[in-house]
């Protein structure tokens, strides 16, 4: 990595917080939020996080909410969430992720599968981003010694046979 990422992380919590922390600050500068209020006053004035990290049980405004904030902002709409959660039902992970969080992690969790989660979106992300800004090159056209229209095939000669006789009428 070039540069550190910029991390969100949205838990009331903080033991949480300071768990992610301590495994996370070596790779990622970080920002806490402790409620999805805060989180979202940060999104909307304007600060950019590479990744957002948040609880899904969250007072006032869910971690749920502050996804569909995200997803609907032309500006951030591409940036990963993930959610942490004890949610023990596969309805509320399917929810999450039919709601736009890139993936869910269950409480409780290791904060190093965490980290490597991390990683592995923004690897993703990032090298999807970078496709998109590189240049393309021209195309060129090979000359060949035959002319192009020359047949290769049977079919391919009745067909062009077909639409040279259609022009040429």
């Amino acid at each position: 990595m070039n540069s550190k990422y910029h991390l969100l992380i949205v838990d009331e919590n903080p033991y949480v917080a300071d768990i992610l922390i301590q495994t996370l600050k070596s790779d990622f500068s970080i920002t806490v939020a402790h409620t999805g209020h805060e989180a979202a006053r940060l999104l909307i004035q304007g600060n950019r996080y590479d990744c957002v990290l948040t609880e899904l049980n969250l007072p006032v405004f869910s971690g749920l909410e502050l996804t569909k904030l995200i997803r609907m902002s032309k500006l951030i709409f591409q940036t990963p969430v993930i959610v942490l959660s004890n949610a023990p039902d596969s309805n509320t992970r399917i929810e999450c992720l039919e709601q736009g969080v890139d993936s869910y992690v269950s409480k409780p969790f290791n904060p190093l599968e965490v980290k490597a989660k991390i990683h592995a979106i923004l690897r993703r992300t990032v090298s999807q981003t970078e496709q998109a800004q590189e240049p393309t090159a021209p195309v060129q056209l090979q000359t060949e010694e035959k002319p192009f229209w020359q047949p290769k095939s049977k079919i391919l000669s009745m067909l062009l046979r077909g639409y040279l006789v259609a022009q040429s009428a």
